[in-house]
């Protein structure tokens, strides 16, 4: 990372940064380039990240992660202009975490841990319950994280 200074490199910072985000960007491997937002949920252990994605059974994005399990994701959120005299003196601060990973479609018990992990931080720490037909009918993804990286800007 070139500005060092800005850098997050702490799991549990990053882990509160990535609380902060309502979504996440999933760059899919392929052919062509394809992004997704989605929603996620995380778990951490020992400085080691796995996001958990849902979704429709069909699709390209699913497609595209049977043909090559390689992803890249971006979260991040804005906390306000940082007001410049200049151009390029006027920014908008920021934290953001980056990284790349591989995707496993989870079945059974995974399946559901998966989505109980992805709900918690989508119902902001609420336990809801699960549906076991819409369960049934929803593919669960975790994204085994690779590669990590967080940085921020702080306002002014």
């Amino acid at each position: 990372m070139r500005r060092t200074d800005r850098e997050i490199a702490d799991p549990a910072q990053i882990a509160e940064v990535m609380r902060r985000c309502d979504a996440v960007c999933i760059a899919f491997a392929g052919e062509a380039p394809y992004a997704v937002p989605m929603s996620f949920g995380f778990e951490e252990r020992d400085g080691r990240f796995a996001l958990f994605l849902h979704g429709a059974q069909a699709g390209e994005k699913w497609a595209r992660a049977r043909r090559d399990s390689r992803a890249a994701f971006a979260m991040y959120r804005t906390m306000g202009p940082i007001e410049g005299d200049t151009a390029c003196a006027t920014s908008v601060a920021y934290e953001s975490v980056c990284g790349s990973g591989t995707l496993h479609e989870l079945t059974g018990a995974d399946k559901r841990r998966g989505l109980e992990v992805l709900m918690e931080h989508v119902a902001s720490g609420r336990s809801l319950p699960i549906d076991a037909r819409a369960a049934e009918a929803t593919a669960v993804w975790r994204l085994d994280v690779e590669h990590i990286s967080g940085k921020r800007r702080e306002p002014k």
